[in-house]
């Protein structure tokens, strides 16, 4: 009988596909590992909502307002994302880490911010210098992990 995750490939990066900027940036993580990350929107695929209920199932708050990087047993969020990510680009680039490559599942990346909630004012949202600082600033003063796969 095949295993619940077995049907994902990881790892995977799930990001805000609502915000241009961070579209930008999954699809470079994308490229930069050699297509071996898998990247799905917050808010886009069923594949993206299957995987988010499976490893968010006991997770007491959003997981929306920050991306993920998800291995089989723990999910990495913002700065402590952004460090395994970083790891893991180094190792696949350096022969290290072997993943199988994954097929970019069609993604609606945002070309454009459109959505007008409080979050993505405060946050920033496009591809401007401000915004862009403004997300950064707030990726690197959140963070969460959760074991999920234990």
């Amino acid at each position: 009988m095949e295993k619940e995750d077995e049907k994902f490939h990881f790892p995977v990066l799930i990001y805000d596909n609502y915000c241009s900027s961070c579209s930008k940036f999954a699809n470079v993580i994308y490229q930069l590992s050699k297509k071996k990350i898998e990247i799905l929107g917050h808010f886009d695929i069923e594949r993206s909502t299957e995987l988010k209920e499976l490893v968010f199932n006991n997770y007491p708050n959003d997981p929306t307002r920050m991306f993920w990087y998800v291995k089989r047993d723990r999910a990495y969020a913002s700065r402590k994302g952004l460090v395994q990510v970083i790891m893991d680009l180094i190792g696949i680039n350096l022969g290290l880490i072997r993943y199988k490559n994954v097929q970019l599942v069609d993604q609606k990346f945002s070309k454009a911010c459109y959505i007008g909630n409080n979050f993505y004012s405060r946050y920033g949202c496009g591809d401007d210098t401000k915004s862009v600082i403004k997300r950064i600033s707030y990726l690197i003063r959140n963070t969460d992990s959760i074991r999920w796969n234990a």
